[in-house]
């Protein structure tokens, strides 16, 4: 073996080497298309990645630069075939570079390499992908922090997460989804350089990670940009595979960020994009939970729940035809004594991502039914009230038993109940959601989809799935005065629901030009504040009362 000489690595401010000189692979036994992107730290032993974090995690600064004046350690460099050489390492700023930028000299203090040994810790990097791994991802975000909370910079982090990857493995096997794994982390790699750094940190779930002044700006209009290249065709061993991608977006302030906050909040964010379809990417904003304030909703919830303590509120839907109520929807509120007044929006996806979900689905399910029964006795109010059902409740195997169970207990014909499901929640199992859709049906309870046209809007669903009713999201309810394209839209849901004999309810109706529209049209039902804002059943029994003997008039409550 020839005698081993020194090279530079040019390592970026978040500790992954970018550069490295034509001697590289005397010394490293590799070139610098393969230290490309490679964690600096993971060229090294043990106790020299301390010496290195010093450098990067721990440093003084100067402006943005690191003060790598006089910066001088002996470090062990592991070699790619196992041995290692003692290197007397030096630091400079590389000005020619972004600011942050170290050149790291390495000058060996032998001339061969040595093979006893040696402290090797765990890798950083994904031996599939050759990304840094979830280890690597936390050396990547801790030194971005370092660097950016001095510059006052923010970081930005995009979870994504493969859609339905396990259909992959388990339809074509365990190489054919490696093969996809590969191929999108290259896709990832390619559309990012120079841009973000790219992860690996779990089986089908990648991170981008990006620092600066206007990373959120940056990351915005990149990310249309991956989803975009995610889904063009993958081909392995003759077969094409398309897939797709949920992704989350977290921004943090480098001042004070660290890695569990940052990756919690991009991960609920990643959540929340599945729960809107898949194959689209959500925003965290700034009211995601920290999370011990997360920790407190889950403690505070959990305890609501077993004391019934949370509340339903009521809001009319109203027969287009003849101006009179054809139904009520019950809305989960839900005010603690510690953390008052508690956003659905807050508290919803805490009891999913904690388990309570079907116990908060029971409570609310049968909430509603002993209202329908007391409204019946009390006032002889008549009318269905329609219940949320989320996606993780319809895929408990024992959900339709317990639902048949709760009628009969309750004593409750099933027509005085509805089940709302929202558009997204299909994508999970649509067979098995189709398959219950006619049973409950058939038993006489009726079956509605919500938010229609916030999700994928895929008409083979709607034909197997076979909706009593469809409820039009109100994001093209509210501008169907002004927005031809809207008026458009609804326009065909209508038609469409009526071709499979669905009715249709239109969300968020606000003002009475709205309401002229939604009848010209041929809209069934409406509800929104027009007619009534939500109510307690107090109030909204004495509202029926007060509206019994009359149509409902379009006047704000």
């Amino acid at each position: 073996m020839k005698s081993i000489g020194g090279c530079v690595l040019y390592v970026s401010a978040c500790g992954t080497i970018e550069d490295a000189s034509e001697a590289a692979p005397s010394l490293l036994g590799m070139g610098a298309n393969e230290l490309q992107g490679q964690l600096v730290l993971n060229r090294f032993d043990g106790p020299s990645r301390e010496r290195l974090r010093e450098l990067w995690l721990h440093r003084e600064t100067s402006g943005a630069e690191p003060a790598v004046q006089g910066w001088r350690q002996d470090l062990r460099v592991l070699r790619a075939d196992g041995s290692w050489v003692p290197t007397c390492a030096t630091a400079r700023a590389s000005v020619e570079n972004e600011p942050g930028w170290v050149a790291l000299e390495l000058s060996p203090l032998v001339s061969k390499p040595l093979r006893d040994n040696v402290q090797v810790p765990e890798s950083l990097h994904d031996a599939l992908t050759g990304l840094p791994n979830r280890r690597g991802a936390r050396e990547i975000i801790d030194a971005v922090v370092a660097m950016g909370a001095h510059a006052g910079q923010s970081l930005s982090v995009a979870c994504i997460d493969i859609d339905n990857f396990r259909s992959v493995n388990e339809g074509y096997g365990h190489d054919v989804a490696e093969s996809v794994l590969r191929s999108v982390a290259e896709r990832l790699r390619q559309r990012t350089l120079g841009f973000a750094k790219v992860c690996r940190t779990a089986g089908d779930e990648f991170l981008v990670i990006r620092r600066g002044l206007r990373c959120t700006e940056d990351m915005r209009s990149a990310i249309p940009r991956l989803m975009s290249c995610l889904q063009d065709p993958i081909e392995v061993d003759g077969q094409t595979l398309i897939v797709t991608a949920s992704i989350g977006i977290a921004t943090h302030a480098c001042q004070g960020a660290s890695f569990d906050a940052i990756m919690q909040r991009a991960s609920l964010a990643m959540s929340r994009a599945k729960r809107l379809g898949r194959n689209t990417w959500y925003f965290a904003t700034d009211e995601g939970l920290p999370s011990l304030q997360h920790q407190a909703v889950k403690t505070r919830l959990h305890r609501a729940i077993e004391r019934g303590s949370l509340a339903l509120h009521y809001q009319p839907i109203v027969d287009l035809r003849t101006g009179g109520i054809r139904s009520f929807e019950a809305l989960m509120r839900w005010t603690d004594e510690q953390l008052g007044s508690v956003s659905p929006a807050v508290f919803i996806p805490v009891a999913e991502e904690s388990g309570l979900m079907a116990a908060l689905g029971a409570w609310t399910l049968q909430q509603a039914c002993r209202q329908s029964l007391q409204w019946q006795r009390d006032l002889g109010l008549h009318r269905p009230i329609a219940v949320n059902i989320s996606a993780l409740q319809l895929q408990r195997g024992e959900f339709e038993f317990e639902l048949r169970r709760l009628l009969e207990e309750e004593c409750l014909r099933p027509d005085m109940l509805e089940l709302e499901v929202t558009e997204s929640a299909l994508i999970h199992d649509a067979a098995h959601l189709a398959d219950m859709s006619r049973r409950l049906q058939a038993l006489g309870v009726g079956v509605a989809i919500d938010d229609f046209g916030t999700g994928y809007s895929n008409l083979l669903y709607l034909k197997h799935f076979h909706p009593s009713k469809i409820k039009i999201d109100r994001s093209f309810v509210q501008n169907l005065v002004t927005e031809r394209e809207d008026r458009a839209i609804v326009r065909a849901v209508v038609d469409m629901s009526h071709a499979i004999g669905a009715r249709v309810v239109a969300e968020g109706v606000e003002c009475a030009e709205v309401l002229e529209v939604l009848q010209e049209l041929g809209c069934d039902e409406a509800q929104g504040y027009l007619f009534a804002r939500p109510a307690s059943a107090a109030e909204a029994g004495d509202w029926w009362v007060r509206q019994a003997e009359r149509p409902m008039l379009p006047s704000a409550a």
